[in-house]
């Protein structure tokens, strides 16, 4: 399998939307609690952050198999 542009970009785009939800869930947190007590994976921020949290995974683990579809 060869390198492809295409795919890097896209799978860094996945993830780059998966740290605007979890940025997104910290604003609402920061905004409802204050900065010291701000909890974003509890309350209205909650759905953000672990959709986030799930992106993230998700395009990690394609990036950890087109990884290994690259080496062999």
């Amino acid at each position: 399998m060869d390198f492809s542009w295409w795919t890097w970009w896209g799978l860094v785009a996945v993830m780059l939307i998966g740290l605007g939800l979890i940025g997104r869930a910290a604003v609402i947190a920061v905004r409802r609690d204050g900065i010291g007590r701000a909890r974003a994976e509890r309350g209205t921020s909650a759905r953000w952050f672990w959709s986030g949290i799930g992106v993230l995974v998700v395009a990690g683990a394609l990036l950890v198999v087109w990884v290994i579809a690259l080496d062999s």
